[in-house]
């Protein structure tokens, strides 16, 4: 009995609940609610809300309201009428309020919409009449939810697109109660979710804190934001602490919409945005990223205004096993510096920025300092660097060494249009540099570039126990590069400095180098090519080591000395008074007119031919004379004529009848260089006959001076 009472009841609940219903529905226009609607849009927005078709209730035990075709219309000049469509919206409505012919929405579902956000067309707060009345509908939204939406981005470099899969938004209860809400979508190809809570929208926009805490993540990366802000309409009073992990930064980079790179290592970055200092900036950065096999870079600070980026300053670290794994990266050339660390305190200014306290190892190089640029009409470039060893060889790589073709000089270009449009002061100190085979000591370099002319003067420091100094310039004013060298170096022992290069055919032998050139070009191949000039090497008192001496693995100057000196073979060691080199140069053409001499006890060498650095072509010819008491004919028992050809990276050597000696030590030599004294019409005998051949060359084509008082020979070698 009870049963059928409890059925009866329900049966008679359910026929009035049904009553109520349709007499609810048939009380409520709905039509004049859509022109309420529209207008509530258009007073808090200035925007036109458009409805595609008539609204209709669904009845059941929770009442909706359903609406397709709905549309909110974009600003003046948008990319097209619309910046919101929507294919179908339901709300839920309380039915008390429809007896009341009030539509209370409880909960709101929004499927399929299409938004469009660009040119600042989101701002929709304070774009609408506020002395416009408002209509009598309630909101009181226990949830909102929006399916399958499709949201696009302009920004004027090109349209992106997000799908949103799923958006729920709760508002928590109570007054001012926030947001919980939850998403998951793909952007960029990138499933992600988000979840988390915010302050009620509402109350922030009048004038209420905002509190945020909201996590984020997508495959291999966590973002995570936590905070306040104080004016959430003036974005005032911010406090928000950011976070982002991922396990690839290329990935960050992408998305950020960079171009495509290779993998990079994974990123860490942690900060804090506020702007308890004025504008809005980042505070308390830490970021990490990279890894070290290719580059890894940490970085600590704070930057100013980060709308303006400007205010940065920063601790910077950066570490490489190998620079060159960088080409995989970044899809070009980088040389392959090895062991390379760096750490230095980045700050910018009002023109410009400043690296100071730089700290910078690259294999076994150690260079200390601090680096200015400013920007202005021109650009300007200041450094005051000191290195404790500076060896060129660390700052060489594989790629861009110009030497795929042969040539023992590089294809490299001359940066004449930076030249042009920055100047510079550069001060540079070494208490050692490796230059190859040269170990330099004390150098000092100071360079300065106006206007497009660089001039390194002075430049100085010992190599070898002596001392050097020079100066150095490029104009790049014009249609090509002009470049000119002095060197002097004085008292240089060139047995100690064959020896830190690696030989030991030498022991003593100082001796003076004197260097005078200038070209024209826009690359080190085309100055060389265009030279003019001279070069003259002198060497004194030493001892030439015989056992040096031998093709497999020797030098060449070793295999020249040990196939012309007869005595190498009988003896472990062969002194000598001087050794000559002296070469002058025109457009590229280096010449020597009997300027290559060495003196010894037992033999002599004179030489003569050309470099030709153009294309790198080698002519030189050498021939002994043997002194009286050898037991070796001054005119016919000697070596012979011995000729080196080929290019400066693959000499060959050659041995030819002493006939041809004439040829190579004046007519050739003569017809090489247009025109270098031909020194008469000598014979082969009156030349090997020359007692003093040192003296011969330093004097190439000048007139000798005469014996007695010192002389040249004397002067320069003490004798």
């Amino acid at each position: 009995m009870r049963m059928k009472t409890a059925i009866r009841a329900a049966a008679i609940a359910a026929g009035l609940g049904a009553v109520v219903m349709i007499a609810a529905s048939k009380s409520v226009d709905f039509e004049r609610y859509k022109a309420y609607l529209s207008d509530l849009v258009l007073t808090e927005t200035g925007r036109k809300l458009t409805f595609g078709g008539p609204v209709k209730l669904r009845l059941g035990l929770v009442p909706s309201l359903i609406a397709e075709k709905v549309s909110l219309s974009n600003v003046a000049g948008g990319s097209r009428p619309e910046m919101i469509t929507i294919e179908r919206v339901e709300a839920e409505v309380a039915l008390p309020a429809l007896l009341r012919k009030e539509i209370l929405i409880q909960r709101l579902i929004v499927s399929s919409p299409d938004i469009l956000l660009e040119k600042g067309n989101w701002n929709l707060i304070d774009q609408g009449d506020p002395n416009k009345a408002s209509t009598p509908t309630r909101f009181n939204l226990r949830e909102l939810k929006i399916k399958n939406a499709k949201v696009q981005w302009n920004d004027g470099g090109g349209v992106q697109f997000m799908g949103l899969h799923k958006l729920v938004v709760v508002p928590e209860q109570g007054p001012g109660g926030g947001l919980r809400m939850n998403a998951v979508g793909e952007a960029l190809g990138k499933y992600f979710e988000l979840a988390g809570t915010t302050g009620n929208l509402g109350a922030a926009l009048a004038g209420k804190p905002f509190p945020v805490s909201v996590k984020g993540s997508m495959p291999g990366t966590i973002l995570s934001v936590e905070g306040s802000v104080a004016s959430l309409p003036e974005i005032s009073g911010v406090d928000v602490k950011l976070g982002l992990q991922t396990d690839d930064t290329a990935e960050m980079v992408k998305l950020a919409g960079g171009h495509g790179i290779g993998s990079l290592g994974p990123l860490r970055l942690s900060t804090r945005l506020t702007d308890s200092n004025g504008p809005l900036g980042l505070a308390d950065l830490d970021v990490s990223a990279g890894r070290r096999d290719a580059l890894f870079v940490t970085a600590k600070g704070s930057l100013h205004d980060l709308w303006s980026l400007t205010g940065l300053e920063l601790t910077l670290q950066a570490e490489s096993e190998d620079t060159g794994r960088l080409s995989a990266i970044w899809g070009r050339d980088v040389p392959s510096l090895r062991a390379v660390k760096l750490a230095a305190n980045l700050r910018d200014g009002k023109d410009g920025w400043t690296a100071s306290d730089i700290k910078l190892h690259v294999g076994g190089s150690e260079l200390t300092g601090d680096v200015t640029y400013a920007q202005g009409k021109r650009q300007k470039l200041k450094a005051n660097l000191v290195a404790s060893v500076l060896d060129t060889a660390d700052f060489t790589g594989k790629a861009g060494n110009g030497r795929d073709d042969g040539r023992l000089l590089p294809q490299a270009a001359l940066p004449l249009q930076a030249m042009r449009d920055i100047d510079a002061d550069i001060v540079l100190k070494a208490d050692k540099l490796v230059a190859g085979a040269m170990r330099l000591n004390g150098l000092n370099a100071k360079a300065g570039l106006r206007q497009g002319v660089l001039s390194v003067d002075p430049f100085d420091g010992g190599i070898a126990g002596g001392r050097f100094d020079g100066s150095a310039a490029l104009d790049a004013r014009g249609a090509h590069g002009v470049a000119s060298l002095r060197l002097d170096a004085a008292e240089v022992d060139f047995g100690r400095l064959l020896r830190e290069g690696g030989s030991d055919m030498l022991q003593g032998g100082k001796g003076s180098l004197k260097v005078s050139l200038r070209g024209r070009g826009d690359d080190v191949r085309a100055l060389a090519a265009s030279a003019n000039g001279s070069a003259m090497l002198r060497v004194g008192d030493g001892v030439i080591e015989n056992r040096a001496f031998g093709w497999a693995g020797g030098d060449v100057v070793s295999q020249v000395l040990g196939i012309l000196n007869p005595l190498a073979q009988s003896r472990d060691t062969t002194p000598i008074s001087c050794a000559v080199a002296h070469f002058r140069l025109k457009d590229g053409v280096a010449a020597s007119d009997r300027g290559i001499a060495v003196q010894s006890d037992g033999i002599d060498v004179v030489g003569s031919g050309t470099v030709d650095l153009r294309d790198e072509g080698l002519d030189l010819g050498f021939t002994p004379r043997a002194k009286e008491g050898l037991g070796l004919s001054v005119g016919g028992q000697v070596a012979g004529f011995t000729r080196l050809r080929g290019s400066l990276e693959s000499p060959q050597l050659s041995v030819d009848e002493i006939g041809a000696a004439k040829t190579a030590l004046s007519v050739g030599a003569a017809a090489a260089t247009g025109g270098l004294s031909l020194l008469g019409e000598l014979l082969l005998d009156k030349v090997t006959a020359d007692t003093e051949p040192c003296r011969t060359a330093l004097a190439m084509g000048a007139a000798p001076t005469k014996k007695g008082g010192g002389g040249l020979f004397e002067d320069l070698f003490g004798r």
